[in-house]
Formats: structure tokens, sequence, C-alpha cells
């Protein structure tokens, strides 16, 4: 469509957001094989609690310059969707403000008119055509089958903010919650009996210095219980003090560039 494409601006900021999602990659794979004994497990056996227990070591944080990264992702993918609402203000012949913005709510706001958030509601949208209010209305998180949490869009508001008005977004290691990466054996012990009962594996966590990863009851048969252990357990990334893992960062994008290919319509495309 060209330069007279309304979107234009929107697309470009899109390729800019999955431009600093690539280079998260590039940067966090780089790193991983740069210093691949950045993290390791060590099993041990706790008597008190009759526990084999795995307990992460970290000799080396994630990087600063990932949180910056991540910062400008977001930032990028949430002017996606103002810059969208200012044009959808202006296909409808009315006049954007400043008090345009796209609204991203966890919670319906209240019909009474005098509610601070449904004013704030009616300010974000105002001058939006009632069809395209309707579709902003179906991509608020409020609408998730499952509430919400989790939702994309939600974590998305959650990380802007973040990094906008507190601090850079920390980064945050975690056990991967894909089983099928995940393995760990048990092979040798002493002074124990091998364990009957499946090991628990904490995936999904935030992990520091000496986290438990995993963990399983078992026997200790002698005075120096001792285990050894094969383990491959690969690590996530999340960002964000709900840490979202790098999938759930690439689905933002992907929820954003669905709301921009649907919000065509409302410019005659």
């Amino acid at each position: 469509m060209g330069d007279t494409d309304p979107l234009a601006g929107c697309e470009e900021k899109l390729k800019r957001a999955d431009f600093h999602f690539d280079s998260l990659k590039s940067l966090i794979g780089t790193f991983f094989e740069a210093k691949p004994d950045s993290y390791w497990v060590i099993p041990e056996v706790d008597v008190e609690s009759s526990r084999c227990l795995g307990r992460i070591r970290i000799t080396r944080e994630p990087p600063l310059n990932w949180s910056v990264v991540v910062g400008d992702y977001v930032q990028n993918l949430r002017a996606v969707l103002e810059h969208l609402i200012w044009q959808l203000v202006i296909a409808n012949g009315e006049k954007p403000s400043s008090g345009n913005a796209f609204p991203l709510f966890d919670q319906e706001p209240p019909q009474d008119p005098c509610n601070g958030e449904r004013k704030r509601w009616e300010r974000n949208v105002w001058g939006v055509s009632a069809e395209a209010l309707r579709f902003i209305e179906f991509c608020q998180p409020y609408k998730a089958l499952h509430g919400p949490t989790g939702h994309t869009l939600s974590a998305l508001r959650l990380l802007s903010n973040e990094d906008k008005h507190r601090t850079l977004v920390p980064a945050l290691a975690a056990i991967h919650r894909d089983p099928d990466l995940v393995s760990i054996d048990l092979v040798e012990f002493r002074d124990i009996r091998p364990p009957t009962e499946r090991v628990t594996i904490h995936a999904g966590r935030p992990l520091k210095d000496r986290s438990v990863v995993f963990q399983t009851p078992v026997i200790i048969t002698g005075p120096n219980p001792e285990v050894e252990a094969k383990t491959n357990l690969p690590l996530d990334i999340g960002f964000g003090r709900k840490p979202v893992p790098l999938e759930g960062l690439k689905q933002m994008s992907e929820a954003v560039a669905m709301i921009l290919r649907e919000s065509r319509r409302f410019f005659g495309a």
C-alpha cells in the first residue's frame, strides 16, 4: 500500500519489535555457548527430610543488556497498538487526542459513568467507530476464556509499564517447562535405597543460586548417604516480576500482528 497506508507506521514498529526479539534470542544463545558452565545441578541428600534434592549453582547471572533489549521489544509492540488507535480515530473522521490509547483491561470497566476505570476506558477509545470498538472489546484480557492471568496482552501491559515507570525488566532463569526436554537419572547411590517415586521437577520457577530444581523421597540406609545424577535440565529465560518466557514474548508479537491484521477492515482494506 506504500506511503498512503495508514498502518505503515504500525507495521514498521512491528518489524522493529521482531528485530529486537531476534537480537534477544541471539544474545541468549551466545551467552550459553560461551559460558556453558554458568549453571549446573548438584544432587544432595537431606537427611532430616529423607529427600534427594537437586540444587542449581549459578556463577553468572543473565546480562543486563538482555533487559534493555526486552524493554525495546515490548515498547515497540505497545506503540503498534497506540499508533493503531490513533489511526482508527482518524479513519472514523475524528481528531485523536492525548487521551486516546489502546486499552488493555484485566477487568471489565463498570458501566457507571462516574467510575474512574469507566472514564479511563471512554477516554482511551473516544472517537473510534462502533465496529472498531467491538473489536477492541473482543481483544481485552478480561474476555479471555480462562481469565486475564497469563493473557498475552495483559503480560505485554505489565512488562511495558514495568520498563517505562519502574526499572529495567529483570531477566530470570527457570527450568524449561517442556517435559520432553527435561530428564533426570539418579544413577549411583551410597547408603540409600534407589527411590521408587517419580522425581519432582520444579520447572518454570525463577532460579537463584542453590534453588532446589528437583526432589524425590529416599530411604536412608547408612551414615553417609550420597547420590549421583545425570541431568538434562535446559533453562528457559523469563522477563519481568511475573516472568514471561521467550515463547510468551513471541506470542505477544503474534497477538499484536493479529490485531493489526484484523484492524485493516476498518480502513476499507
